[in-house]
């Protein structure tokens, strides 16, 4: 036998989306009311955060910058232009004045080296010659007064100051006076005087009337002030000496 017809598969009806709904309408939201914030309560520091306050500059640690400061300028400091001729010729002049004549002369031949004008060199060089004579003077006269002290004191520890007054006398006749000069001159006299007054003691002692007011005339010339006192003394024992001489040489005595 034949096979059957197929039957024929009808399809389903498609099925319709279903509709969008439409979405509910908002509510109205009331305005936000405004509510004061709160600040944040602080959180203590942490420890250590903060740096202490730092100590006040003393015055010290002031003076020690100034100074390094001063020490760097000097040391930093531009060299100073070099000196004119006039400024090393006026340096020289006062060299030799003090009797540094070989600083003198050092100042000269560098500047005859640098061919310096030949009218500082001519008056530089005067300058060298007339201390050179000067300078030379001034160290015999140091010399010959040294020794003048040490001839005085010998005499007069040997009881001579006529010898010491005729030492001083040569030594101010070729260099003239000076203070250290007189102070010595007040020094001899005073012992020549004190010599006249021992004089006087000793005529004195023997009541030697003559010999004590010719010893105290002597003593007194040289008008010594420190021996007032001594000399005022012995004037007195004169005059006591002349009143007993005086009674003595009256008649009916």
């Amino acid at each position: 036998m034949p096979p059957p017809p197929p039957v024929p598969v009808v399809p389903p009806d498609p099925v319709p989306p279903p509709a969008p709904q439409s979405a509910p309408a908002p509510k109205p939201v009331p305005p936000p009311v405004s509510v004061p914030a709160k600040a944040p309560p602080a959180k203590p520091a942490a420890k250590g955060s903060v740096p202490p306050p730092r100590p006040p500059v003393r015055l010290r640690t002031w003076i020690a910058a100034a100074l390094v400061l001063t020490g760097i300028w000097f040391f930093n400091k531009p060299a100073d232009k070099p000196a004119s001729v006039a400024e090393q010729v006026e340096a020289a002049t006062a060299l030799a004045a003090q009797c540094d004549l070989d600083g003198a002369r050092s100042t000269l031949a560098m500047l005859k080296s640098a061919k310096a004008p030949a009218a500082h060199l001519k008056r530089l060089q005067a300058t060298i010659t007339k201390s050179a004579a000067a300078c030379d003077r001034q160290q015999q006269r140091a010399q010959a007064w040294t020794a003048l002290q040490d001839g005085v004191k010998q005499a007069l520890d040997a009881g001579k100051p006529d010898l010491a007054a005729t030492r001083l006398a040569i030594y101010v006749k070729r260099w003239g006076d000076d203070p250290d000069s007189l102070e010595l001159d007040a020094k001899v006299k005073v012992a020549q005087a004190s010599a006249q007054l021992d004089v006087a003691d000793t005529c004195l002692a023997r009541s030697d009337r003559a010999c004590l007011e010719s010893s105290l005339i002597a003593a007194e010339r040289y008008k010594r002030p420190e021996l007032a006192a001594r000399t005022q003394a012995l004037r007195t024992a004169l005059s006591q000496l002349l009143e007993r001489s005086l009674l003595d040489a009256a008649p009916g005595q």
